[in-house]
């Protein structure tokens, strides 16, 4: 019953500045992927209820109608609903965005009945934030990780991405750097949709075994995990989490 199902929430920060223009349909297209992958998970993991919160960042942060719905009421997005201008308030976006949603499902998380996969896309650098700066989120990620509750990623094109993301304390592992233009964008969304679903699978994994998910948040690999044919495979995950086991025994 649905009361008993973990909550799996997707916070996706996006950037809206003026560059992302150049590559707006190759967004629109991978938003849209995500989507399906999170309709995939919902449909394929019976424990879980997927839920989608979504913010644009470009001079400002907007809330869009996207946030905290389910995925099944969801409907794609198109050239009305992301409409990039304006400069780069990424620090803004993730500290705004990630104590907003806390706030809202504290109940949950601390009951242990939620999880968060937060996703930070980019093409470019912070030039805009005036409510948070990079130590404030990198302490405010750090918190929130802790629990092992969240799985915070970032995925830049900037040649300094990884610099950045370990800056706001975010792992290699959970950070994709992708090549600027139409072809980099649409194969970072790809894995970011393969990732999505993977970790999905990796919270099924821990359900059905009783075990806390903090497994799969805490491990720094939501870019490790896909399977580079194109499917993805539960028993990799059960495997993985298997060795974990071995390992600590």
């Amino acid at each position: 019953m649905d009361k008993q199902k973990l909550k799996t929430y997707h916070l996706m920060l996006l950037d809206s500045s003026s560059s992302m223009n150049t590559v707006k349909k190759s967004t629109i297209s991978g938003l849209n992927e995500q989507l399906q992958s999170i309709k995939k998970a919902e449909k394929d993991f019976d424990d879980q209820e997927q839920i989608v919160c979504f913010i644009t960042f470009g001079s400002e942060v907007e809330h869009s109608s996207l946030w905290n719905k389910k995925i099944d009421s969801i409907e794609d997005f198109n050239d009305e609903n992301y409409t990039p201008n304006g400069l780069t308030a990424l620090l803004d976006a993730a500290g705004i965005g990630i104590n907003k949603l806390r706030n809202e499902i504290k109940s949950d998380l601390q009951q242990r009945k939620a999880n968060v996969v937060v996703t930070i896309f980019t093409d470019g650098e912070e030039n805009n934030s005036k409510e948070y700066n990079s130590t404030e989120v990198s302490n405010l990620i750090k918190e929130v990780k802790e629990t092992g509750q969240w799985t915070v990623t970032f995925v830049g094109c900037s040649d300094n991405a990884f610099e950045v993301a370990q800056s706001l304390g975010i792992g290699r592992g959970d950070t994709l750097h992708y090549a600027s233009g139409d072809d980099g964008t649409q194969s970072a969304f790809k894995t970011m949709a393969k990732s999505r679903y993977c970790r999905s699978a990796a919270y099924s994994n821990c359900v059905s075994k009783g075990l806390d998910t903090s497994s799969a948040n805490l491990g720094n690999n939501f870019f490790n995990n896909i399977d580079l044919d194109g499917t993805t495979k539960k028993d990799e995950y059960k495997k993985d989490t298997d060795k974990k086991e071995k390992d600590k025994s």
